[in-house]
């Protein structure tokens, strides 16, 4: 399920960036992967929609933001995917038990699962890229809480897909989706395939990020 999972970003979630950690800790990333493999429940859902720009207006379908930062990313975008996805509520369970019991394994486990639901919207993204007409590709995911996109977006992104119904994510009261790992995006289509090659930090305004790349 996570074969092509990147142990580096694995690395850089636990603060050793591209440094290797020690035999003890890659023993433990390597138990906590297995474990993950085991628990996850990966689901995801997506909605093509037509996209339209007006200065930092996006429209998306029906629904509507102000972003600089997402107008930007979307640029020649004539549609996009809304996009969710969750590894499911094994691995909340799994990281409740680890935070009660080893707070050492318990961040070896947030960070593997941090790597692992990336590496399953990689694949689901890959899988809607192959779906397209000839021609049109992917921009990078962009979501709420990057840039100038609100957080407070993450509400009408996820009900236009009813995520809650078909894949069980839901949000608390402070906007955090639940199972934690999940995520939601928007995903530009393009026929500009040269845009498309960007990675998501460097669509990401925030410079003082501890987890981005350099």
């Amino acid at each position: 399920m996570f074969e092509n999972l990147n142990r580096r970003e694995v690395w850089r979630y636990l603060g050793y960036k591209d440094n290797q950690p020690d035999e003890t800790v890659c023993r433990m990333i390597e138990e906590m992967v297995g474990m993950v493999e085991t628990a996850a429940a990966p689901k995801q859902v997506s909605r093509r929609v037509e996209c339209k720009i007006e200065d930092d207006v996006i429209w998306l379908g029906t629904r509507q933001v102000r972003s600089w930062s997402l107008a930007r990313h979307l640029q020649g975008c004539d549609e996009a995917f809304l996009f969710a996805a969750t590894l499911g509520t094994g691995i909340d369970r799994l990281l409740q038990r680890y935070n009660r019991l080893q707070v050492s394994r318990a961040a070896v486990l947030q960070a593997v699962s941090a790597a692992a639901v990336e590496e399953w919207c990689d694949q689901c993204q890959k899988q809607l890229e192959d779906g397209l007409e000839p021609g049109l590709y992917l921009r990078p995911r962009f979501s709420p809480g990057y840039g100038d996109l609100p957080l407070e977006f993450q509400r009408p992104l996820l009900e236009s897909l009813e995520a809650g119904k078909r894949i069980g994510i839901e949000l608390t009261d402070t906007l955090l989706m639940t199972p934690t790992k999940s995520v939601s995006a928007i995903i530009g289509i393009t026929s500009d395939r040269k845009s498309c090659s960007v990675h998501r930090c460097v669509a990401c305004t925030k410079v003082d990020c501890p987890f981005r790349k350099e």
